[in-house]
Order: structure tokens, then C-alpha cells, then sequence
């Protein structure tokens, strides 16, 4: 086996299985903050995924909306691997795969006021990552939010249509773990869950898209 070899990070397409959309004012945290960011600073902002990966670019301006000039922005970019965290779980010593609590989970966070008003459209939704579903358990044993949302950090902010992207990122991740031979205990699981404690708004899972013809593009 030679140098990028490992058939964990193969890739046998180059199809773009899908890409986030953004509410207009993002990346600021909401909608009142948004005249401080500049369209060049959007411009290269972006998440994909791909059949075997995700990359992101989440470039800062230093000086809000008065950085007009991309060559004074600061790219933060990243991708990863779909056979390590957090689209699969961690390994416990570094040797036995930590699935006692259940798979990863990755889900979108919609923000609520007084736990019934959809603030999405003020705050947008928020990508979190869970290393655990924590056996599916609620906050308050029968009632109340999914306690994996106690132990989750935030991926990526102002997701706009988060359902849809997820469901297009599990639908490649699932793919993937076919062609490595990782088993699905293994591998994350995504959610829908809604910022309210009320037992009605508890996580629902993503649903995946009709099928097309042509679902990337290189």
C-alpha cells in the first residue's frame, strides 16, 4: 500500500452529492447583524459533500463590512474524512469503536421563542454534532428535548433548508459506508431537532429527497 491508498479516503466519483444553503445574513448570528457582513466575505462561504467527504470554508473578515477586498479575509477550511469524526463515532484507547451509546448524530437546531415560534427566519438553523445519541434518551426520561443536545457543538451556523441538505449528506454517507464496509452502527445518524422542551417538538429524522436523474455535478 503506497501513499493515499487507504481505501477509506478512495473516492469513485467526483459527484457533488449536495451543498448548503445560507439565510442572507449569514454567517452573523442573526438577521439584525447582517448589514456587517460583506457579499465578498459569502462569496466563499460554502459547505459541500461529496461521496466520501466534507469540506467547508468559513472565512472571517477582521473588519466586518468594511473588508470589501477578498485578499483581506481569512479562510478557515477544513474537510474531513467520512470515517472519522463526527460522521463516525470515536474510538474508545484509540482501539475499540465507542458505540455503546449508540452512533454520532448530526442535526439541524431550530431556534424557538417561548418553545412554540419558529425564529429560523431571525437566527437561522444551526448543523450540531453529537458524539452519541445517548440511547435515544430524553432530557426528562419521558418528556422533553433529545439529551444529545447537552453534549453537542455547533458545525456550521445560518443553515438555510438544513433538512434537505442533511438528507442529501446522509444519503451520501450511507453510500459510503457500503463501499468501506463500516457498519451502520458506526456511522452518524442525522435529525431535525427544534429548540422547545415541549414533548411534540422532540427530533425527528431527516427524510431523503426524490430521486433525480442527474444529483451532481463535478
Amino acid at each position: 500500500m503506497g501513499f493515499g491508498d487507504s481505501s477509506y479516503i478512495q473516492s469513485h466519483s467526483p459527484q457533488l452529492f449536495g451543498s448548503a444553503e445560507f439565510y442572507p445574513f449569514a454567517p452573523a448570528p442573526c438577521s439584525c447583524l447582517g448589514c456587517c457582513v460583506p457579499t465578498t466575505l459569502q462569496a466563499r462561504t460554502f459547505i459541500h459533500v461529496y461521496d466520501n467527504r466534507f469540506t467547508a470554508n468559513m472565512p472571517c473578515a477582521p473588519y466586518g463590512c468594511c473588508t470589501t477586498d477578498e485578499k483581506c479575509m481569512v479562510d478557515r477550511t477544513s474537510m474531513t474524512f467520512y470515517d472519522r469524526q463526527p460522521t463516525r463515532t470515536g474510538m474508545f484507547c484509540f482501539v475499540i469503536p465507542m458505540t455503546c451509546c449508540g452512533p454520532p448524530v448530526i442535526f439541524v437546531k431550530k431556534p424557538y421563542i417561548c418553545c412554540c415560534i419558529d425564529a429560523s427566519e431571525y437566527f437561522g438553523t444551526t448543523i450540531m454534532a453529537s458524539p452519541s445519541s445517548v440511547c435515544d434518551l430524553k432530557k426528562y426520561l419521558v418528556c422533553g428535548g433529545p439529551c444529545y443536545t447537552c453534549c453537542a457543538a455547533p458545525l456550521f451556523p445560518g443553515i438555510k433548508n438544513g433538512d434537505k441538505f442533511l438528507a442529501q449528506w446522509d444519503k451520501a454517507l450511507r453510500g459510503y459506508g457500503k463501499m468501506a464496509g463500516i457498519s451502520d452502527s458506526e456511522l452518524a445518524v442525522f435529525a431535525v431537532v427544534k429548540d422547545s422542551e415541549l414533548d411534540h417538538h422532540s427530533a425527528t429524522k431527516v427524510q431523503h429527497p426524490p430521486a433525480q436523474s442527474n444529483m451532481g455535478r463535478e
